[in-house]
C-alpha cells in the first residue's frame, strides 16, 4: 500500500464538498484508475517504432520524460501499481514516483474533464459529473509537490532553506536536474505503517 499524506486506503465517504464546492473525489479508486490506464498506454507505446513512441511518451509524461526513457517510467508505473494493491506492506514513495504519478493523474483529469456528463459518471459516480478539484486533491494527498519547482530556482537554495520548506527527498535533486534514476530509485521503499 502506498502511503501518502492522508490515507487512501480509509473507507470513502463523501460527507462534505471540497474547498471549491466540488463533491469529494474517492482518492484510491482515482489513483488506481490512473495507474490501471497506464499499463495500457505503456503497451500500445512499446509497439509503436522508437521514435513515435518516445515522441507520443513526451507528450502523456511531460515531467517524468525528463529524467525517465519510456522503459524507465514504465518500471516506475509497474512499481506504483503493485504497490498500491499490495495489502500488508507499506510503500514510501520518491520524488520520481510522485512525478510520474503527477502526470498520469493530469491525464486522467483531461481525459476526464473531456467526456460527456454519461462518461464522468461511470469514470467517477461519487463526482455526479462535476469537475475534479486536482488542487485540493493535490493538498490532501501529496506530501508536496516539489517536483514542479523550477530547477534554476531549486538549485539556488541553500540547505536550511531546502529543510524549512520540507524538500528533504534526496531524490528531488535528480528530478528537477533530469537525472536518470537508479534501480533503487526506482523501487518503493518498504515501511511501517505511517498512519498508527
Amino acid at each position: 500500500m502506498l502511503a501518502f499524506k492522508n490515507n487512501i486506503y480509509s473507507p470513502f465517504e463523501n460527507p462534505q464538498p471540497t474547498a471549491s464546492g466540488n463533491p469529494l473525489l474517492d482518492s484510491y479508486n482515482f489513483i488506481f484508475n490512473s495507474l490501471l490506464a497506464d499499463r495500457d498506454l505503456f503497451l500500445g507505446l512499446t509497439q509503436l517504432d522508437r521514435e513515435e513512441g518516445d515522441d507520443r511518451f513526451k507528450l502523456f509524461f511531460p515531467h517524468a520524460s525528463r529524467f525517465g526513457s519510456l522503459d524507465v517510467i514504465n518500471a516506475i508505473s509497474k512499481q506504483l501499481l503493485e504497490g498500491l494493491v499490495t495489502p500488508e506492506k507499506w510503500y514510501q514513495m520518491n520524488a520520481y514516483h510522485l512525478s510520474y504519478l503527477y502526470d498520469s493523474l493530469s491525464s486522467t483529469l483531461e481525459e476526464y474533464s473531456y467526456e460527456a456528463p454519461e462518461q464522468r459518471m461511470e469514470l467517477f459516480p461519487e463526482l455526479n459529473g462535476e469537475a475534479i478539484d486536482f488542487n485540493a486533491f493535490l493538498a490532501t494527498y501529496f506530501i508536496n509537490t516539489a517536483f514542479l519547482i523550477d530547477p534554476d530556482r531549486f538549485n539556488i537554495m541553500d540547505s536550511r532553506e531546502k529543510e524549512d520548506r520540507g524538500f528533504t527527498d534526496p531524490c528531488l535533486f535528480g528530478v528537477l536536474n533530469r537525472l536518470v534514476p537508479s534501480k533503487e530509485e526506482i523501487k518503493l521503499k518498504q515501511i511501517d505503517n505511517p498512519y498508527t
